[in-house]
């Protein structure tokens, strides 16, 4: 049946309406098509950028034995995987890196998803049940509160990173449910900040509770050994029964994909239910050969880790001192909020100009009236581009 012109004409406008209220707020969001150059910086309009967006926060994208892990398996396997898991996209490659992952992490198990999002969204929504009630720290990543949604489960939020708020919602709704999640980001994306994991996991075990750590922008950078915040439990004690732990390839490993490490029970859960993962595409072995190789220069070598953390307490000093908020940043995530979103997107439209790729990010990726920069800092980055960043930012500031 043909449908009227004039019903098709009304939905396009509806559709044109609801892009006119986003672009009217300055919440258009575009994306600019780079060129990336093996220093690190990028290209964009022929203009050679720093570029302070990446989570490529060890610089192992470049890295030479990376790059030859990922030529030869492409070599063998070719480009892609041609299929899911669970029917032919699984190969030697992908147990190799799961048995990886699982002896670094000190787990019984591991699974590869094909990206961080979907492993989170996996995960959460596979092992919770509907009649369960789940806590999440309110400034979670979104894959996070996704998969949240998807299980069904009640979900309530906490304050962030607040344990008395915590503990009262356990309180208040004692008895009501069959089991208790808690849920949380350990580096917080946006703020930069650590999760409070050891209350965190002491409420756990008080409530009889499970707990879901997210460790993606932690994980390779910090920890004693760059397994992200949980390195501060013993790797040999207990406390893996409790905790599942979630993970990326796509940041500090320099890959793609997303992983999560549990008991070997619920990992075999998590594979029959999770269905971003039973209906998704396998990732590709050229990616898993990569990752693979990003864990052994990690657990081989400290001096990129030790860098980043390095320039990343220098930057932090320098914007304090420039009377600029910072918020709860202590880690490679410097946020620099200026809470207004047209005054945000006007200076990172002045850095762009003067050779500085910084994001601006505007809600809702976080509150109203936190408009911010967000500064990632990477081993591609130096003293001196940190200190002509510096010099710039005051350059566009004073021009205000």
């Amino acid at each position: 049946m043909k449908i009227p012109d004039s019903q098709s004409v009304d939905h396009l406008n509806s559709i044109q309406h609801e892009l006119d209220l986003i672009t009217n707020a300055g919440l258009n969001r575009f994306r600019r098509a780079l060129n990336f150059c093996p220093d690190g910086s990028v290209l964009y309009r022929n203009k050679k950028l720093v570029n302070f967006a990446s989570n490529d926060y060890l610089a192992f994208s470049k890295h030479p034995a990376v790059l030859h892990s990922a030529r030869r398996a492409l070599n063998s396997y070719g480009v892609g995987s041609g299929a899911s898991p669970l029917v032919s996209g699984y190969t030697k490659l992908h147990r190799a890196l799961e048995r990886d992952i699982a002896h670094w992490e000190g787990f019984d198990d591991a699974l590869v998803f094909s990206s961080g999002f979907a492993a989170n969204l996996g995960t959460i929504s596979s092992l919770v049940h509907p009649k369960d009630l789940i806590l999440s720290d309110s400034l979670n990543h979104a894959s996070i509160i996704d998969g949240c949604r998807f299980s069904r489960a009640t979900l309530r939020f906490f304050k962030h990173k607040d344990c008395d708020h915590l503990q009262n919602l356990i309180f208040r709704n004692q008895g009501k449910f069959r089991k208790l999640w808690i849920v949380s980001d350990t580096l917080f994306s946006m703020d930069g900040d650590f999760a409070p994991i050891e209350k965190l996991y002491e409420l756990t075990l008080k409530n009889d509770a499970m707990l879901i750590l997210d460790e993606a922008h932690a994980t390779g950078v910090t920890g004693d050994g760059a397994r992200g915040l949980t390195d501060i439990f013993p790797i040999d004690s207990d406390w893996k029964s409790r905790i599942i732990k979630l993970g990326t390839l796509s940041k500090a490993l320099a890959s793609q994909g997303g992983f999560v490490c549990a008991n070997k029970k619920i990992i075999k859960l998590i594979k029959n239910k999770a269905r971003s993962y039973i209906f998704s595409t396998a990732l590709s072995p050229v990616c898993v050969a990569a990752a693979r190789t990003a864990i052994k220069l990690i657990n081989k070598d400290d001096t990129r880790r030790d860098l980043v953390i390095s320039l990343s307490n220098y930057l932090r000093k320098n914007l304090v001192e420039m009377g600029l908020d910072i918020g709860p940043s202590e880690s490679h995530i410097i946020p620099v909020i200026f809470g207004n979103t047209e005054k945000t997107m006007r200076i990172a439209k002045q850095l762009l100009e003067l050779g500085f790729l910084v994001p601006p990010i505007r809600p809702p990726s976080v509150p109203v009236n936190s408009s911010r920069l967000r500064i990632s800092v990477t081993a591609f980055h130096t003293y001196d581009l940190i200190n002509d960043f510096l010099l710039k930012l005051k350059v566009v500031l004073c021009q205000l």
